[in-house]
């Protein structure tokens, strides 16, 4: 009985954690410090140029992944399909993007503006960080807390 309690706790933190990376991530695209883009109506002009990937890891694609663009203000969210498409100034010089992805260390690619379609690749997942592994104490003891109130109400 305490065995199963305990694993519904842990559950119930894990799905938590996950659920709080996922808000992050909606934070962070969200912000106003950043100027997201609309795909669909992509702007050109002598000073920018549109530049189209796709972020996936060993498992396939990851849809919103948070791509930034080192130096400027411009970001841009990956789709479904794990494929994005953001703003980059029109220079011959290679040019900082970061990949941002709950569960994986953030990735710095450097990619040229001139380049045709690409793909930017994340590694493994990392593993939690110790900081991490404090939050999962604190809500798994609010599970257990809350699993044995509702215990005591029956």
């Amino acid at each position: 009985m305490r065995r199963s309690l305990l694993l519904l706790a842990f559950l119930i933190g894990l799905l938590t954690l996950n659920g709080i990376s996922a808000q992050a991530q909606a934070v962070y695209a969200s912000s106003s410090a950043y100027t997201p883009r609309s795909a669909s109506a992509p702007r050109e002009d002598g000073a920018t140029r549109t530049f189209i990937g796709r972020v996936v890891n060993p498992d396939g694609a990851l849809p919103g992944a948070v791509i930034t663009v080192a130096g400027t203000k411009e970001m841009a969210v990956s789709n479904s399909n794990g494929e994005f498409s953001v703003l980059l100034p029109a220079t011959s010089s290679p040019i900082k993007l970061t990949v941002s992805y709950g569960g994986f260390a953030d990735e710095t690619v450097s990619v040229l503006p001139d380049s045709p379609d690409t793909t930017l690749r994340l590694a493994s997942p990392q593993p939690i960080k110790v900081g991490r592994k404090q939050e999962l104490k604190a809500y798994m003891k609010t599970a257990h807390r809350e699993v044995r109130r509702s215990l005591r109400r029956l």
